[in-house]
């Protein structure tokens, strides 16, 4: 069930966007850097421009943003491994990711079920992601939207003097 709220617009996200997008990703690092797999002193340190060519990525890579009263809350994208006809079935969901105080409010469910349309609107077989652990909302709602777990990277990340875990999952959108 979804308690989205009244106010929220779902867009895609383009280089204008590149400082909220990196506001939104420092506050939600400074919450829990696990999840986002890197320090708060990482995410400060990189530069506004690479953000701005993140979302500038040629389609169909597409990134998505949740705006609640023009504010943005939270995302999602879709990124092509490869321009190669080889990998052109997969596509990588990555930049999943809430503010803290708009959670548990359906907004993630929402922006992956947009990046997860998109990718069938572009012939994607199967959506790749990597989650850091602990993180177990972040599961929970991979597999609630049918993800399964396919690997496990241990030692993925070091936070913190912690080694974290990264478990790959995978999404079947077409058995054709």
């Amino acid at each position: 069930m979804s308690n989205l709220p009244s106010n929220l617009q779902l867009r895609p996200l383009t280089a204008d966007d590149a400082e909220a997008f990196s506001a939104l990703r420092r506050l939600v690092t400074a919450d829990n850097p696990v999840p986002m797999g890197l320090t708060l002193e990482e995410e400060l340190s990189r530069p506004m421009q690479g953000f701005r060519d993140q979302l500038s990525y040629p389609a169909p890579n597409a990134a998505f943003g949740a705006f609640a009263d023009d504010k943005l809350v939270g995302t999602a994208a879709v990124a092509w491994p490869s321009k190669m006809a080889s990998s052109r079935h997969k596509t990588t969901l990555w930049g999943t990711f809430v503010a803290p105080s708009y959670r548990q409010k359906g907004i993630g469910r929402a922006l992956v079920q947009k990046a997860i349309a998109h990718a069938q609107d572009n012939s994607v077989r199967r959506v790749n992601l990597l989650v850091y652990l602990p993180n177990e909302p972040a599961i929970g709602l991979y597999q609630s939207l049918g993800f399964v777990a396919c690997a496990m990277e241990p030692e993925a990340i070091c936070i913190a003097g912690t080694f974290h875990d990264g478990q790959s999952m995978s999404l079947l959108l077409s058995a054709t």
